[in-house]
């Protein structure tokens, strides 16, 4: 078994209003080797199980109203508990209206991945279909102009499925919430995190793995970047574009969302391994490439992750000692305590032990 033994991280810039997210982690994911290794990463904020419950109730009944309420869905939304997700990941988000849009959005994103591209028992491997249909639900977030009857046509396919029509609610919801500024900047996260699973796809379609490397640059778009990017609407404020669009503060944002999927690849690894027959994941890539047992893979994807965690350090202390901003201070330290909380989350929730 692998232990991963906690280490405090310092957090370069901190709000009041977060509580800090100094701390230590510990724990232990699968392994079959009997090395110790050290995750470097900030510790889990405090559970809110009461809020959290009602962000799943409310996603719930919300599924139901678009014929997403059968009973696989409603104990998949349950196991993943994305109530507890967000509450985790935004410590600074008190607006259970707020953190309903974020977990309907996160339902939807689930939904298009589950439906359209997951390669399991469900769709057959060689799926040419992807593209169009990954195009289709950004879309449903991004509205053609056509012409009357066209537009006709295309709102009655985007309202009859399920799938689109929870993509088209879902982004409602986070218009209603955020600014058209922020809302536009998820909306571009959206198309780049397709563009990352059709690559992924791509890979899969061929049955093989890249080079670590380009597995991670694809990790780049293929990631939780739409989540981390609510993090100042969630919070009701919102970083005026032209600093959002800083290049100290897009390389800070980049690095975090890097570093939160790979909390997805430690956590899921045995899982993924067990129900697809090629596993995609920064571990079996490795193991792959180097052509060594995955409990080794595992601990270089714990120090791969723990470079890209040190440098972020540096990189928010640039940004913050450059950019003197009290908004750009709590964005920032939003990007830490989604990390912390995210991490927490991928290690615990039930979602990966199955």
């Amino acid at each position: 078994m692998i232990e991963l033994v906690g280490h405090e991280t310092p957090v370069p810039s901190q709000q009041q209003h977060t509580g800090g997210v100094r701390g230590t982690s510990a724990c232990t994911p699968p392994g079959v080797g009997e090395r110790t290794t050290v995750l470097y990463c900030p510790p889990p904020p405090p559970e809110r199980p009461e809020v959290a419950a009602e962000i799943n109730r409310r996603v719930v009944v919300w599924m139901q109203g678009l014929g997403l309420g059968g009973e696989d869905n409603v104990a998949g939304v349950y196991k993943h508990d994305p109530g507890r997700g967000i509450t985790l990941c935004h410590p600074g988000s008190q607006d259970v209206e707020r953190m309903t849009a974020a977990g309907k959005m996160i339902v939807a994103e689930t939904a298009v991945d589950d439906y359209f591209c997951e390669t399991n028992s469900r769709r057959d491997a060689n799926d040419q279909t992807i593209g169009p249909n990954l195009s289709l639900a950004q879309s449903a977030i991004d509205a053609p102009r056509l012409t009357p009857d066209l537009q006709a046509s295309w709102n009655k396919c985007r309202d009859d499925h399920p799938v689109l029509r929870a993509q088209h609610e879902a982004f409602d919801d986070l218009e209603r919430i955020g600014s058209p500024a922020q809302a536009q900047r998820i909306r571009h996260d959206i198309a780049q995190l397709y563009l990352g699973y059709n690559a992924e796809n791509g890979w899969r379609l061929l049955n093989r793995l890249p080079p670590v490397w380009q597995y991670l640059a694809n990790r780049q778009m293929n990631s939780f970047r739409p989540c981390l990017n609510l993090t100042d609407a969630l919070d009701g404020y919102e970083l005026a574009p032209q600093l959002y669009a800083h290049p100290l503060v897009q390389d800070c944002t980049a690095r975090a969302t890097l570093i939160a999927t790979l909390y997805n690849d430690l956590a899921s690894c045995e899982r993924e391994i067990r129900e697809h027959g090629l596993p995609f994941n920064l571990p079996a890539v490795i193991a792959a490439e180097q052509r060594i047992a995955l409990d080794e893979a595992f601990v270089q994807a714990c120090e791969i992750h723990n470079e890209l965690i040190q440098a972020l350090e540096e990189a928010t202390a640039e940004a913050t000692a450059a950019l003197a901003d009290p908004a750009l201070t709590r964005y920032l330290t939003g990007l830490w305590s989604w990390l912390a909380g995210s991490r927490h989350w991928h290690f615990t929730t039930a979602r990966h032990r199955a």
